[in-house]
């Protein structure tokens, strides 16, 4: 499963492969029963035992094991009394969750009966998608949660989000069904399996480098756009300046920003500056490295996607198999990329804040006026726009403290360190929604540089901004900002491409 996947099931279809682990799962299904009913050990962690602290008895009523577990985490209200549902995932969140569940479990050794995981997927087929909770997760012991939400809707006691989200059972609906199989009863291990694991920080951050990726793209068409009737040195673009350096990145950029920017470089001058400030001559390094950050986290991502997480476990052995109790449920690489991310995005923002700066400066660009104002000094110009560009940058900064290094000990100190992955990644979320805001701004901000164009006839025609005018004598800019914001979250960069593992 790469991000593309994720990306295409977090908005509809279903998955197609898992006809092909029916009979793997299936057996394992088998030896797992068989492993209940013959094996002397009654202290398998989670099927015989309680959770966590209570992981010290045994208990026969597997049945009731797994819907304690169920019980004691849904605790986050995600409906009102009258059945709205609030404070929870989006929907194409929702799905992307239960998808990277789904293909998570498929992959054999949870011990998931097949039949479960069909009716998971007839779910994500009829987007009818339970409704989940933002909070709950430390990203150790799983998501343990958010992902509760999965088995609590498919006991038809809690609800759905989607097209199809009539068809399930819900506690406003007397528990009634269409989908057959529901409602659901756990049978061993079932529950633990859909709860102990990384899938909603998996998602979620998979989903923010997809998001993040198109508003860096965005960013180099709006450099596209500008340098091609606006002049800055070429030689820092120059793709033989970057052959001295290893990384990936900054080549990319410059394949394709060097193409406009070459077309009319800005000629050095006696007495003048021959270098541009950093936030033009390095932009290759800056958006390249990010760039570099981007890939990679998308790769961990990946790696994760297509990794068990849950304990126990099956695990082969000379007599057959047997269930292993550890911490495949912790995740803490997903937390470090989750970190990574939103440095990079971090330093992202904190690049356009200096390059609005250098639009906005005649000292800097040579060729605009102040705060790209009709009449300086009469006209404030796009001053208020440089004034949010600088509070969405040092919000961003102020949270982006690691938030793999906030460890609590919980959970009756059974959970003593932990790696807090969902924390990072609902910080991440946040920072989406100011990147669209700020790649408004320097879409805006770009658009308006156009009219103070030496040369019009080189300014390019982009769809961008049809039905927008640049700005003469002051107005209110909140709604180009808002279209702006809709145009870029509904579509797609013509510069993406999709970081594969």
């Amino acid at each position: 499963m790469n991000l593309s996947k994720l990306q295409s099931l977090s908005k509809t279809g279903s998955f197609s492969h898992l006809t092909d682990v029916r009979l793997s799962l299936e057996k394992e299904r088998n030896q797992l029963e068989t492993i209940l009913k013959f094996s002397k050990e009654k202290l398998i962690y989670g099927i015989h035992t309680g959770f966590g602290p209570h992981a010290f008895a045994s208990n026969e009523d597997t049945e009731k094991i797994q819907k304690s577990l169920i019980y004691h985490l849904t605790v986050e209200p995600v409906f009102s009394l009258d059945g709205i549902p609030h404070s929870h995932l989006s929907h194409n969140e929702a799905r992307a969750v239960l998808a990277a569940r789904i293909h998570c479990l498929s992959l054999g050794g949870s011990g998931i009966d097949f039949k479960t995981l069909e009716l998971l997927n007839t779910l994500l087929e009829l987007d009818c998608i339970p409704v989940l909770p933002e909070k709950g997760s430390l990203s150790a012991s799983g998501d343990l949660i958010p992902l509760s939400y999965i088995p609590l809707a498919l006991l038809g006691e809690s609800g759905f989000t989607g097209k199809g989200k009539d068809l399930g059972p819900s506690r406003w609906n007397g528990g009634t069904s269409q989908i057959p199989g529901l409602p659901w009863t756990p049978k061993a291990k079932e529950a633990i399996s859909l709860t102990n694991g990384t899938s909603f920080t998996t998602a979620l951050l998979g989903l923010q480098v997809l998001e993040f990726r198109n508003i860096l793209s965005y960013s180099l068409e709006l450099l596209e756009f500008l340098f091609s009737f606006h002049s800055v040195f070429s030689d820092a673009f120059h793709p033989a300046y970057h052959n001295h350096k290893q990384f990936h990145g900054p080549k990319e950029i410059v394949k394709i920003l060097y193409p406009v920017v070459s077309k009319h470089s800005k000629e050095k001058k006696e007495g003048s500056r021959i270098q541009d400030i950093y936030s033009i001559r390095c932009i290759p390094q800056i958006l390249g490295s990010i760039l570099d950050e981007m890939i990679s986290v998308g790769q961990i991502v990946e790696q994760e996607l297509n990794s068990l997480s849950d304990n126990p476990v099956l695990i082969p052995t000379e007599e057959g198999v047997r269930f292993a109790e550890g911490g495949g449920f912790y995740a803490a690489q997903v937390s470090f990329a989750a970190d990574r991310l939103q440095n990079a995005m971090a330093v992202w923002f904190t690049w356009v804040d200096r390059f609005l700066n250098y639009l906005y400066e005649p000292k800097e660009n040579g060729e605009f006026p102040l705060m790209l104002s009709d009449k300086p000094g009469t006209y404030a110009g796009l001053s208020g726009l440089g004034l949010m560009s600088t509070h969405l940058t040092a919000e961003v900064r102020r949270d982006s403290m690691p938030g793999s290094v906030q460890s609590v000990p919980t959970n009756g100190n059974n959970q003593d360190i932990v790696p807090m992955g969902a924390i990072s990644v609902l910080r991440n979320r946040r920072t989406v929604v100011s990147g669209y805001k700020l790649l408004s701004i320097l879409a805006f901000s770009v658009f308006q540089s156009s009219r103070f164009a030496k040369r019009k006839d080189l300014i390019p025609n982009k769809d961008l901004f049809a039905g927008l005018k640049t700005m003469a004598a002051d107005r209110s800019l909140d709604f180009e900002i808002q279209t702006l914001m809709e145009r870029f979250k509904n579509s797609t960069s013509s510069l993406v491409k999709i970081p594969n593992g």
